[in-house]
């Protein structure tokens, strides 16, 4: 396709998913290699849009097993390709706009991708599903198996599944760069907790060149809610009463309850005087607390922060009260809300108040 202008082709080489004037045209096309009773004549395909799935096309194919489809779009999308006349079996291309690929794929009982030209991200799918292959013909056949059989698969499974995902998480973050593995993370979603540190590895590798992607999006907006232990936080910037810029960052190196709390939250007001006498117990230790108020009167904040003798400097706001940019990055629905971080930014502790703070940083500080 012929360049439309300079604007449009470094937008979309440099910020994916911004919406453009004119789509661009990706030509897919290959050969399905029949080696056993199975035949399919038409592939179905549907793109993978806000959870739904949007019917495109459907493509005939050859007796031959050969295929082409032309498909138009302006950002990197997925697809799930379905076979008929079954549409059981199915398989996912992730393409990119203004490409030729070439993607056949071998029949035996089911379609699998065996050769793959043009497009990186279908190779490092392609490297995926031959990972997860065990898992996939061992659900194949548990659907298929009666209770007994169902039985002796689950043992199998609780053998395989271990050494299959630990291949899994290796080879999606040796391609954390590469767009499609903010999809393919997404195997790990049911022990998310767990795989914690693949998820943030994966969004720092790809945030900054596709940050509107919205797959790095979902990602990058499900770690900055979770908020699980172990999890690094998103960072904080805002103004200080003074005016000055504030960033929960500039702590690191120091343990730090982040207190979201607000003049009008009566129990807020209720614990500052047990926040305090901790921060004069163990800021001689590197403690330190960032408290960010959800007020939206400067005059009540400050008055608070001198009445309670908050002393600590770190306290900002926006005074957005609950459209406070800091409490919806963190997921703030009630107040008083605290997350206490360690030294290099990750949850140690969430929600801790009273004797169950004092604890906690009596482990932290005195068993050191």
């Amino acid at each position: 396709m012929k360049e439309i202008s300079k604007y449009i082709v470094f937008v979309a080489l440099v910020v994916f998913f911004l919406p453009m004037v004119y789509g661009q045209k990706t030509t897919v096309s290959g050969n399905l290699s029949f080696k056993g009773t199975v035949h399919y004549e038409r592939m179905i395909i549907s793109e993978v849009r806000d959870n739904s799935l949007i019917p495109i096309d459907t493509v005939e194919i050859s007796k031959d097993g050969d295929y082409k489809v032309v498909l138009e779009f302006s950002v990197p999308s997925l697809y799930v390709v379905q076979f008929s006349p079954t549409q059981a079996e199915m398989t996912h291309w992730f393409l990119e706009p203004k490409s030729r690929i070439t993607l056949d794929y071998e029949v035996v009982v089911y379609p699998i991708l065996s050769k793959v030209k043009g497009s990186r991200n279908m190779e490092v799918y392609k490297g995926f599903m031959e990972r997860n292959a065990p898992i996939e013909s061992l659900n194949r056949r548990y659907y298929l198996a009666d209770e007994v059989g169902k039985k002796e698969l689950a043992n199998e499974f609780a053998k395989v599944y271990p050494e299959v995902q630990s291949l899994l998480k290796s080879y999606i973050l040796k391609n954390k760069e590469v767009l499609v593995s903010a999809f393919l993370v997404t195997c790990f979603d049911q022990e998310f907790a767990k795989y914690i540190t693949v998820y943030e590895e994966v969004r720092d590798a790809l945030i900054v060149q596709y940050g509107n992607n919205v797959f790095v999006k979902n990602i990058d907006e499900r770690l900055k809610k979770s908020l699980l232990v172990g999890s690094k936080v998103p960072d904080i910037v805002m103004p200080s009463p003074d005016g000055k810029i504030l960033k929960l960052s500039d702590l690191k190196g120091k343990i730090v309850l982040i207190d979201f709390w607000a003049s009008w939250c009566g129990p807020c007001r209720r614990e500052n005087p047990n926040v305090v006498r901790l921060y004069d117990r163990y800021k001689d230790k590197g403690f330190e607390i960032f408290s960010v108020s959800l007020d939206k009167d400067k005059t009540a904040w400050v008055k608070a922060i001198e009445t309670d003798r908050l002393k600590w400097k770190n306290h900002v706001s926006d005074l957005k009260y609950w459209s406070s940019e800091a409490a919806k990055l963190y997921g703030v629905s009630s107040i008083p809300f605290t997350v206490l971080i360690d030294k290099d930014g990750r949850v140690i502790g969430k929600n801790l108040r009273g004797k169950e703070l004092e604890n906690k940083l009596i482990e932290v500080f005195e068993a050191e």
